[in-house]
């Protein structure tokens, strides 16, 4: 009886050590949107800038004859983002997406008219609303060219 009351608080005390998170007063470094810009990125055109942030990544900007195309990963409550297209401080475009409930990472691709980008102060915003106090939470800003 000794020994199983022995293994018993053993493996309860092994389990509670292994579920107590180990860095418990450390912050997080804030984490801002990131490039991936080498320098043989900047010597060929054709490699298309990568865009990254905790909730975001691997957003790459894509244009076609007559769209512009924005894929990538979002790992987001309940896999829901919000995304706004802006030219300046004018709101082009405004909408939300679905995909895949964090923790996973869920793949998406926004597709928008090439007609409305008319200038180069075009910037798409991927975000999420908190649920704590409703702010933006982790803003992907990326920069939309004109073709």
């Amino acid at each position: 009886m000794k020994k199983r009351v022995f293994r018993l608080t053993v493996f309860t005390a092994v389990g509670l050590a292994a579920c107590t998170p180990q860095q418990e007063g450390k912050e997080k470094p804030p984490v801002t949107e990131q490039r991936e810009d080498s320098d043989s990125n900047k010597e060929d055109k054709n490699t298309p800038t990568v865009y990254q942030n905790e909730s975001f990544k691997e957003v790459v900007v894509t244009q076609s004859e007559g769209e512009v195309m924005v894929t990538g990963k979002a790992q987001v409550f309940e896999g829901v983002f919000q995304y706004v297209l802006y030219d300046g401080g004018k709101v082009l475009e405004e909408n939300n997406y679905q995909t895949a409930g964090a923790p996973a990472w869920g793949e998406f691709t926004l597709s928008f008219k090439k007609e409305i980008v008319t200038t180069n102060d075009i910037k798409l915003e991927l975000f999420f609303y908190s649920a704590k106090d409703g702010s933006k939470t982790n803003v992907l800003e990326i920069p939309i060219s004109k073709p």
